[in-house]
């Protein structure tokens, strides 16, 4: 038995129990649901060797994506999809850590600027391509066609999310 079979057979029940209930979607929504928790995991095992969890990792690629290594905390947040006061804990860490460093933009010092450190930049050079290949291996098999047509899907899912507010 999967470790998913339990969920899919208590959806079953549900739909049997009530009538018009959206079986399909559901299915696809836990099934998110379990694949994110899983690759949740899996980062988090790569990154134990180097005292790590998956939303520091998340943050230094971010800012290592970013135009010069630098993103204001707001759109940090934003694109992390972390609540402000945990990504604040977060940076916090990072900074004490020296991977990190805060500061304000010329002119305007309500906005918070964080950036990249050199350590900070070799740290997530290193982590990326471990990563990366164990969250890859997840797609094995599919072929850039595939993943090309899954991530359409996924993206009209998001705009679904978008339009109904």
């Amino acid at each position: 038995m999967s470790e998913f079979e339990p969920t899919e057979k208590r959806l079953r029940n549900i739909e049997a129990r009530v009538p018009g209930f959206p079986f399909a979607p559901i299915l696809l929504v836990r099934l998110g649901h379990h694949l994110q928790k899983r690759l949740r995991d899996r980062t988090n095992a790569a990154l134990k060797p180097y005292d790590m969890a998956d939303t520091g990792y998340i943050v230094l690629a971010i800012l290592y994506g970013s135009v010069d290594e630098t993103s204001t905390a707001s759109e940090l947040s934003e694109a992390s999809n972390e609540k402000p006061a945990n990504l604040t804990r977060v940076c916090d860490d990072l900074a004490a850590r020296g991977l990190i460093e805060r500061g304000t933009r010329a002119g305007d010092r309500r906005t918070v600027l964080i950036s990249l450190t050199a350590q900070g930049r070799a740290l997530i050079e290193r982590l990326l391509p471990e990563v990366s290949g164990k969250l890859s291996a997840a797609y094995a098999g599919f072929s850039p066609a595939e993943l090309q047509q899954f991530a359409g899907f996924l993206g009209r899912v998001l705009g679904n999310l978008d339009k109904a507010g």
